[in-house]
């Protein structure tokens, strides 16, 4: 069977990930979102698992240091796309 993932589980866990890291670097949600230059409440709903913008994310991202590594999967897979082209 195949093994899925659902948005909802995927921002869930996001949120799960953003407030373990937030919380090993000793921050508070204030702390973290004037870091980001973001409101604390946005910051509380991407902890919470709700919909916050890509730019958001990519900043949380960028903070804990996994931006690349997001960055490098998205490369990769694009640079080993075998699809011929139809043109």
């Amino acid at each position: 069977m195949f093994d899925s993932v659902t948005i909802l589980e995927t921002k869930t866990k996001i949120g799960e990930w953003c407030k373990m890291k937030r919380k090993a670097e000793k921050l508070s949600q204030n702390d973290l979102a004037e870091l980001l230059a973001v409101s604390r409440i946005t910051l509380q709903k991407l902890e919470s698992g709700k919909n916050v913008t890509l730019d958001t994310l990519l900043k949380t991202m960028n903070h804990f240091d996994v931006l690349k590594k997001v960055y490098t999967t998205f490369d990769e897979d694009i640079k080993n796309n075998n699809i011929p082209s139809l043109y």
